[in-house]
């Protein structure tokens, strides 16, 4: 199986993070795409890659840390909280579903996007990401986080790499910004749409992210689940967030996808082999190929 959403590197894998993979191994999970949050996690998941076999890496700014970047002009959008508290940004108090909670460095690199062009000659190296918006947390300004996606979409596009988006209360803003890039090669991970969000993501020629919220009550993928092409899905942990029904509250890891094969074999009424090697090959494609 293909988890092609993990952070291994994040901080609560620091005591277990080998016996973690040693764990999807022994799970059936043969390959896995661990997904960067800023260039500090980038570089870690490198270094990860590069250690072990079938590991492979997204480098991004996930949208939290949009704030936290420098533009090619050398324009900083570092905000402090008490900077976006006055703004009257919505800011949330942290959770531990959040991603909120990824193991941010703070680290402002002048011109990010050079920087990330140089970490994606790495042979590892295989998708921009996360990037995207979160209008749930707010952990950045809108307009900065705009801003960024924007420019990681040009920036996946001049590299042909495909892109991992996260989209958290943002679809509205998510869609136009990738249609005015013009560049529609990747995956919205960790899929929260209604069925005609599903048709048109997949219409424009994106795969979908399914995770640990499908075994949850999630009556609203359930029922387009079945209605999308099967050559278009992706199954993805995010440890160590969104872990399955029945570790739900618990630190999520790469051989927790069992469950989410099995949660996906259950809608579409066959078998876990089926979709594990199904989704398998639609990684390998979006990915690998």
């Amino acid at each position: 199986m293909f988890d092609t959403h993990t952070h291994l590197c994040h901080k609560s894998f620091r005591k277990d993070r080998e016996e973690a993979f040693d764990r999807a191994l022994e799970a059936g999970v043969n390959l896995m795409l661990e997904i960067s949050w800023d260039v500090r996690s980038s570089e870690a998941a490198i270094r990860f890659a590069e250690d072990h076999e079938g590991v492979w890496v997204a480098v991004g700014y996930h949208p939290h840390e949009s704030r936290n970047t420098r533009t090619p002009s050398g324009h900083s959008h570092n905000y402090s909280e008490l900077t976006l508290r006055s703004q009257g940004n919505n800011t949330r108090p942290p959770s531990g579903d959040s991603h909120n909670q990824l193991e941010s460095q703070g680290n402002n690199t002048p011109n990010y996007l050079q920087r990330l062009e140089e970490l994606s000659k790495h042979q590892k190296v295989k998708a921009i990401g996360e990037i995207g918006l979160d209008y749930y947390r707010d952990l950045s300004p809108r307009d900065v986080q705009k801003r960024v996606f924007a420019e990681q979409i040009e920036l996946a596009d001049e590299l042909k790499l495909p892109m991992v988006i996260h989209c958290r209360d943002a679809m509205d803003d998510v869609l136009p910004i990738v249609a005015e890039q013009g560049y529609y090669r990747g995956v919205f991970h960790s899929i929260s749409a209604d069925s005609e969000q599903a048709q048109k993501i997949v219409g424009l020629g994106f795969y979908l992210g399914i995770n640990g919220t499908l075994t949850y009550d999630s009556k609203r993928t359930k029922s387009w689940l079945p209605r999308v092409p099967k050559e278009r899905l992706l199954i993805e942990t995010d440890c160590p967030y969104l872990a399955p029904v029945p570790y739900r509250r618990e630190r999520n890891e790469p051989a927790y996808v069992r469950y989410v094969a099995e949660a996906v074999a259950g809608v579409l009424e066959t078998s876990v082999e089926e979709i594990g090697d199904l989704t398998e090959k639609n990684g390998k494609e979006l990915f690998l190929g």
